[in-house]
């Protein structure tokens, strides 16, 4: 038989059905990591390679001519190198995990109280559906509702003979207001009098600041029309001096005729300028006139203002005296009232106290659900004394979510916001949609792991940190229910429509650098250097654009010849996996 034709018949890899042994399809079939899956696919060709080998083993028995005979087909074959073409098609890095289908609501409902006392009556058992407000459970608190009887009666008698108290201390405040308003009363309307004349001064105050502002604005406006007025004879005078001076300066070719025209129109327009300007400063002059005297008046009322400004702290002063001898009498009898009223209220603080928490403590009797729900547990029965926590558990069991506690090597990759695919044995085969919305910063628990190494007789078990991370559920399914397991699926990098190449046929320099070996139209090959992106199982991201749709490379596993086999055997001719 030809390697070529032993080749196809054991190249199962491309075929449908299993082809490892149930022990490791069970183990697939619990997600296994990146690490495994790449074992997994590197083990394929390790098979593969050991069965041709094995073929080329059993021919022996049928004499060293048989093994000849393949060995010089093979070196045939040995041309026919392995090859897979470059494609583009959607990658996904993933990351797996086993978490547990919970409630996205879960509350558990117990009494606040502060003491202890016996279950009356339980409402609800497991399943029941509750609305937020229903009843749950009620305490026996007829002890406390008797204590309560006692701390009202004692307080109703201490109100009575507080009443009488104040009255009297009410009374004697209440005579010396009315002595110290008469007083008041005089002072203050002095006082407003001298407000209204300290007003009207203000205001003639105000009036002539305003006047002054003004006029001192058309100063400025006549001051600045007297100097452009000026700057413009000026210019009119430089430009007479200039004409005469080019007559002065005239010889036989000059025309001078035009010149003592343009001279005399100079001397016009440069004597209506001086005209202007003689009017401008005359304007000028009024202005500043005007800012004086609006000055002087300013400085008059500033003088009245300040006069009845004297006047209003005086009567000021007479009132305050006024108003501080009523108010002391006041003070005095308020004190004495107060006193007594403060003397009352320490008599009868502690009983409000102590009433207002016997009625908090009595209105916690009743236990009501604070969400809709379903009952999951009840945790307690009537006439037991409780007073822990989670007497009665609700979950919101139309409302749900995954959850996972992610290893602390993983749990990096893991963000608000990723999509995740989740799988249950209840749902079959249907994939649930979710999305991360909840990441721990916190570690929730330590996780026992262990670590094989190669040896198969010696393991080494570290201690953990886990992460939880909730997932809410994009899609749900009827047959979900509270507690089962879900095999969780986090996309942690997506790139759609990508350029890739098989993750085995990646190969690295003595640099560290990633190449493949690309097969040219001619046959022959050449190592092409790589820039990666994400991977999946088994197909990885190529990103710097220099191999293309369509090229081909080479395999980097096999190659399809007799040489490449016995590669995958150790130097004794017997078969080994690394």
């Amino acid at each position: 038989m030809k390697l070529k034709d032993i080749l196809e018949k054991i190249k199962f890899w491309n075929k449908e059905e299993e082809y490892l042994d149930e022990d490791l399809d069970e183990s697939l079939e619990g997600e296994p990591s990146d690490a495994d899956k790449k074992f997994f696919k590197k083990l394929n060709k390790k098979i593969v390679a050991a069965m041709v080998a094995a073929a080329l083993l059993i021919s022996a028995f049928a004499g060293v001519t048989g093994v000849k005979h393949v060995m010089a087909k093979a070196d045939a074959a040995e041309e026919m190198i392995a090859t897979v073409p470059v494609v583009k098609q959607d990658v996904q890095k993933t990351l797996s995990a086993t978490g547990t289908i919970i409630s996205a609501q879960e509350s558990g409902q117990f009494a606040t109280v502060s003491g202890s006392y016996p279950v009356e009556e339980v409402y609800v058992k497991v399943g029941d559906e509750v609305k937020a407000g229903d009843p749950l459970y009620k305490l026996d608190m007829s002890t406390m509702e008797e204590t309560l009887s006692y701390q009202q009666q004692a307080l109703n008698l201490q109100n009575q003979q507080n009443a009488i108290s104040q009255q009297n201390a009410d009374k004697a405040l209440q005579d010396a207001k009315d002595a110290g308003a008469v007083q008041v009363n005089d002072a203050n309307r002095s006082l407003a009098q001298a407000k209204q004349d300290k007003a009207a001064a203000d205001r003639q105050q105000s009036n002539s600041n305003s006047q002054v502002d003004s006029s001192r604005n058309a100063e400025n406006d006549a001051r600045r029309a007297y100097d452009n007025a000026n700057a413009n004879v000026s210019s009119l005078q430089s430009k007479v001096n200039d004409i005469q001076k080019q007559i002065e300066a005239a010889d036989e070719n000059t025309n001078v005729d035009d010149l003592k025209k343009s001279l005399d129109a100079a001397k016009l327009e440069l004597n209506s300028a001086i005209t202007d300007r003689d009017g401008k400063k005359s304007a000028y002059d009024v202005a500043v006139s005007n800012r004086q005297s609006a000055e002087q008046t300013l400085q008059s009322a500033k003088d009245s203002a300040a006069t009845a400004a004297r006047s209003l702290d005086s009567a000021s002063a007479s009132a305050a005296n006024t108003q501080n001898t009523a108010n002391n009498n006041i003070i005095s009898q308020y004190q004495a009232a107060r006193t007594n009223e403060l003397s009352s209220k320490a008599n009868t603080l502690s009983a409000e106290q102590e009433i207002a928490k016997s009625k908090e403590e009595l209105s916690k009797a009743v236990v009501r659900a604070s969400q809709d729900g379903t009952v999951t547990n009840v945790n307690i029965v009537k006439g037991q004394t409780y007073s822990g926590t989670d007497a009665v558990v609700i979950d919101n069991v139309t409302s749900l979510k995954a959850t996972a506690d992610i290893d602390e090597a993983q749990i990096p990759q893991i963000a608000v916001g990723q999509k995740v695919q989740i799988k249950t044995d209840a749902t079959g085969d249907e994939i649930l949609e979710g999305t991360v919305t909840f990441v721990s910063p916190t570690a929730t628990k330590n996780s026992t792991k262990t670590t094989d190494g190669e040896s198969s007789t010696a393991s080494v078990s570290k201690s953990r940190a886990t992460y939880r991370v909730d997932v809410t559920l994009d899609t749900l399914d009827e047959n979900l229910r509270l507690g089962m397991t879900a095999k969780m699926t986090f996309i942690t990098a997506d790139a759609k429509d990508a350029l890739v190449v098989p993750t085995t046929d990646l190969q690295t320099d003595a640099d560290g650098n990633k190449y493949v070996v690309v097969q040219k139209a001619d046959g022959s090959t050449k190592n092409v250097t790589v820039t990666v992106g994400i991977s999946d199982d088994f197909y990885t991201e190529i990103k710097d654009g220099k191999l293309k749709e369509g090229d081909v490379i080479v395999e980097a596993g096999l190659d399809g010849s007799a040489d490449a086999v016995l590669d995958e055997m150790g130097a004794d001719g017997g078969i080994y996996f690394e």
